[in-house]
């Protein structure tokens, strides 16, 4: 197995696993172990995502300069990889304030785009890389 595809086969199963989540979420929106749960999963899969996408440009020979996740985004959006830059972004901030700030009220925002338009994002991402790899 390639590098590649062992990152891509990790970033399908996280999202798997956050759309489970998500499932369970939209169920028990009340509840706050779900909430937690959906946002934890989130941060490990956008990781997964952001270097996901970082080695299957890497493999179809792009050439990047900037390696962080913003960077990744930004490149990935100017080649029509991701078609929309400002979702991503958002959810780069929303992965950076729950990894810092975990009030309640902050929590439900984030845990509402997650389910409603981070999945999303994240599993039409999952779809491009394996239609190409």
């Amino acid at each position: 197995m390639t590098k590649l595809e062992n990152k891509y086969d990790n970033f399908n199963k996280a999202v798997k696993r956050l759309n489970e989540a998500n499932i369970a979420y939209k169920k028990n929106a009340d509840d706050d172990i779900y909430q937690d749960a959906l946002i934890k999963r989130f941060e490990f899969t956008f990781e997964l995502a952001w270097k996901t996408l970082r080695e299957f440009m890497t493999d179809q020979g792009y050439r990047l300069e900037i390696l962080s996740p913003k960077g990744v985004i930004a490149f990935a959006y100017q080649e029509g990889i991701l078609a929309d830059e400002p979702l991503w972004l958002d959810m780069l901030t929303s992965r950076n304030l729950t990894a810092h700030d975990y009030g309640r009220e902050l929590s439900a925002e984030i845990a509402d785009k997650i389910s409603n338009r981070y999945c999303k994002a994240l599993t039409e991402l999952g779809k491009y890389i394996a239609e190409r790899i």
